[in-house]
């Protein structure tokens, strides 16, 4: 016996596959552009923070150039500076050796005084010699005190209008001695002390 199905149970079944298909490809894709919306979304905030991160690195990159101009400005002026000191210490070096002394002392000393002996030690020195009198060794005293310290050949003494510091400190006389001599009054033996500045 033959048998016929008379139900059309294929096509309900092909309509049913097809509205199921139809709803899990719809359902993903659905979830597809769910998932692409969430990773814009993602990827737009992280984009958003690395240029507010990028600004605030940038703005620190301005203040740390600022601060290295500052900071060679400042090299500049301690490499002017250093250079001043050197210059400095090499003028007071200068100043130590014997030539400054010897040329104040020349430029103080009258003709009628002879320098016989010069001791100097450290900052500290001793002339020792003769003179005619007492009022040309008083004379060379003084004159000692009014050396000036920058002295030149043309201005070597102190200057009352201005404030002008001495090349000399604390010029005395410590000795005056009578000594054996020609004519009426001989000649007179004298020591002066005093420091350099």
């Amino acid at each position: 016996m033959v048998r016929i199905n008379l139900l059309p149970i294929r096509q309900i079944l092909r309509k049913r596959e097809l509205k199921s298909f139809g709803i899990t490809a719809l359902a993903v894709l659905v979830a597809a552009f769910g998932l692409m919306g969430l990773a814009y979304t993602y990827v737009s905030v992280k984009i958003g923070d690395l240029n507010t991160e990028k600004s605030r690195q940038e703005e620190k990159l301005n203040k740390l150039k600022q601060r290295n101009q500052e900071i060679n400005t400042l090299k500049a002026e301690i490499a002017r500076l250093q250079k001043q000191v050197d210059t400095i210490e090499r003028l007071t070096k200068i100043r130590d050796t014997p030539a400054p002394f010897m040329g104040a002392v020349s430029l103080a000393i009258p003709d009628e005084v002879w320098v016989q002996q010069m001791t100097k030690s450290g900052r500290n020195f001793t002339l020792e010699g003769t003179g005619v009198d007492n009022t040309v060794i008083v004379k060379f005293v003084e004159n000692l005190q009014k050396i000036r310290k920058n002295y030149t050949a043309k201005q070597p003494r102190m200057d009352p209008s201005k404030k002008d510091e001495s090349f000399f400190a604390d010029v005395r006389l410590v000795q005056v001695v009578r000594g054996a001599g020609r004519g009426a009054l001989g000649s007179m033996q004298f020591k002066v002390v005093g420091t350099l500045r």
